[in-house]
């Protein structure tokens, strides 16, 4: 499956683009199953502003599809149609330390990263993201939760990118969180979020994280592609 070449046109109405734009890229490597067509043209943003920039000159026509590290994924062999955009590089997974126990956490983030850096910090309350699979974006959009806690325990607030290339904030309560699920715009994409965790022991978190690991290795069929 082949799609015509969009690329060209986009790249002559954003002259000024930094990211990475290609057309017929296959999304099966993005995947954890592996399986899946390409997409019409695929779009790796440099950053926040490259992002807020070719959102803006994109025609509201094109279909936009966000995808992360894809372990909640599986792509058609027929491919996705319009731009699939897909953020990666240290713009979108730093993780900062901020004052009174916070973390900034870039959108593309791995779950298990967060856990893993807060620990390192002594920064207690973020454990359970260390049994999520996906990566902080996925996390903030279905407000995923294992082991005790949720997401819409911690966020403080989230930043992203609206279709029409505004960066909009958006607050705990604003996000309308509920079960597996948050009510926040469907056309943002999430570039980032803050986390509020609690002074801890390291050892306490480790092990709390231990624990964890142990529990999904004796529930959940982690070595295979499921």
């Amino acid at each position: 499956m082949t799609f015509p070449d969009i690329t060209p046109d986009l790249r002559a109405q954003m002259p000024e683009l930094r990211g990475r734009l290609t057309a017929n890229e296959q999304l099966a490597p993005f995947t954890w199953f592996r399986v899946g067509g390409p997409a019409q043209a695929l779009f790796q943003p440099a950053d926040e502003e490259d992002l807020s920039y070719f959102l803006s000159r994109l025609s509201p026509e094109t279909p936009v599809l966000v995808v992360g590290l894809g372990s909640n994924l599986i792509v058609r062999d027929g491919g996705v149609p319009g731009v699939v955009v897909r953020l990666g590089g240290r713009a979108f997974a730093d993780i900062v330390v901020e004052e009174g126990h916070r973390l900034r956490v870039g959108a593309a983030a791995p779950d298990r990263f967060v856990a893993k850096r807060a620990a390192e910090l002594g920064v207690a309350g973020l454990e359970f993201l260390s049994g999520i699979p996906g990566c902080l974006g996925g996390a903030l959009r279905m407000n995923a939760g294992a082991h005790g806690g949720e997401i819409k325990d911690v966020l403080i607030d989230a930043r992203g990118v609206e279709r029409s290339g505004e960066f909009i904030e958006i607050g705990n309560a604003g996000m309308g969180f509920s079960y597996r699920h948050s009510s926040a715009p469907r056309d943002v994409i999430f570039t980032q979020a803050v986390l509020q965790g609690r002074a801890g022991d390291r050892f306490a978190i480790q092990a709390e994280m231990e624990r964890i690991a142990e529990a999904r290795e004796k529930s959940q069929p982690i070595r295979e592609k499921t």
